[in-house]
């Protein structure tokens, strides 16, 4: 069996980079690429994870010959609009979708599997009252000011640890990057997200949420999850199970 990773393996934005299965678990001798780029035969593909669902059935990288088997994994499913041709095309093409997006129920639960690292274990410290992680690309259009005085990174500078180090830094978390948000939940902080789209409204357990405008006055209101790295862990580990699973009998002699 030749299985491959496929995500968007490329992206400077780190949420998207550090978002495989493939970075958390032993697969033996599987590979992981870059989805958009040329695949080599597989029989197995673990799409994911990321925004990556309704691009998949066209993605260049997506192998349908030899009648190979995809999993989406840890995938956002939810779309602006009810009916989505490329996300039904997308649904058609798996035979197991792990939705990261808790509450709908056409699929498994899959949080983003970034929850496995061990860097959550570290028991960083805040240094800071307030800090931002703030989406390297939506922060200028969404016209949000952060003050000189209040500490950022962006999420497409340096690497996924130091970026875990940063959010950890803060006693409040303020973010409009999803896993910015996802990973200051994780690491027990008070949360306050600034949505800029659908996909914020479906973490396991949910922040406090402000707008450009207000989210300055709102820096009392952050949410603290402290039972959200083990839930999405137990999540990840259940789905897995599935995946494991699919796997074996894939395995099996015929």
């Amino acid at each position: 069996m030749i299985l491959t990773f496929q995500h968007l393996r490329n992206s400077k934005n780190i949420g998207d980079f550090s978002c495989s299965p493939f970075d958390y678990f032993d697969w033996g001798d599987a590979t992981a690429k870059d989805m958009r780029e040329a695949s080599e035969p597989y029989n197995v593909s673990i799409m994911g994870g990321g925004k990556i669902f309704g691009g998949m059935a066209a993605a260049a990288g997506i192998n349908l010959a030899r009648s190979p088997e995809h999993i989406a994994w840890g995938v956002g499913t939810r779309q602006s609009f009810p009916i989505s041709l490329k996300y039904w095309r997308a649904r058609k093409l798996c035979s197991l979708v792990g939705s990261r997006d808790w509450g709908d129920r056409r699929y498994d639960f899959a949080p983003c599997v970034s929850c496995m690292s061990p860097l959550f274990d570290l028991n960083l410290q805040p240094e800071h009252d307030v800090i931002f992680y703030c989406h390297g690309g939506k922060t200028d259009t969404q016209n949000i000011s952060i003050p000189n005085n209040i500490p950022r990174k962006a999420n497409n500078v340096g690497s996924f640890e130091d970026s875990i180090r940063f959010i950890a830094s803060g006693k409040t978390v303020v973010s409009n990057s999803y896993h910015g948000v996802y990973w200051s939940l994780l690491l027990g902080r008070k949360t306050i997200c600034i949505p800029f789209s659908n996909k914020f409204n479906a973490y396991r357990l949910p922040p406090a949420y402000a707008t450009p405008k207000n989210w300055l006055a709102k820096l009392d209101s952050g949410i603290a999850q402290p039972d959200m790295l083990n839930l999405c862990r137990s999540a990840t580990l259940d789905f897995k199970a599935k995946v494991d699973a699919i796997l074996a009998e894939r395995k099996a002699p015929s």
